[in-house]
Formats: C-alpha cells, sequence, structure tokens
C-alpha cells in the first residue's frame, strides 16, 4: 500500500480599482478586469510555473476543480520518489 501525504499552499491575489463617482463599470463590461487584470494574472501565472518548474526532483502540472482559470489557478505538484531532491536530508 503506498502512502501519500499532501500539504496545501494558497497564494491569493486581490486587486482593486477605484473610479470616479460617474464611473459605470457595468456599460464598459468592467473592461480593466479583462484587460489590467488579465495581464496581471498571465505574468503571475508564468513567473510561479517557471519557478516551480525549474525546481530538482519536482513534477509540476496545472489542475482544474470546475472553476474559470480567471477565477483560481491550481498547480500539482510532486516530489519524485526517484529523485536526488527526494533522498536530500
Amino acid at each position: 500500500m503506498v502512502h501519500r501525504e499532501e500539504v496545501t499552499w494558497t497564494i491569493r491575489v486581490e486587486a482593486t480599482a477605484e473610479f470616479v463617482e460617474s464611473y459605470d463599470g457595468e456599460l464598459d463590461g468592467y473592461a480593466w478586469r479583462d484587460k489590467q487584470f488579465r495581464e496581471l494574472q498571465n505574468r503571475a501565472t508564468t513567473a510561479v510555473l517557471r519557478a516551480l518548474a525549474g525546481l530538482d526532483g519536482w513534477r509540476v502540472r496545472t489542475g482544474n476543480r470546475g472553476l474559470p482559470a480567471t477565477d483560481e489557478l491550481l498547480i500539482h505538484i510532486e516530489l519524485d520518489p526517484d529523485s536526488e531532491a527526494f533522498h536530500k536530508p
């Protein structure tokens, strides 16, 4: 029987934008979210995945828990038991 251990670490990013009182986000479809915030999401995702992929002995892949990628980024990392990293003290 295989013994499996898991741990979770959450990185949460909350973005806000303030506008003049006359701003009506519904009329422009909340354009700031689709432009500036999506760019932020793409850059952060790329940076995190690159950093994790560079770790010896770890397998990295994205996942999905039924939420859209615009709402959640799920990354699975698995320590390879055959790697040197697994056997380091």
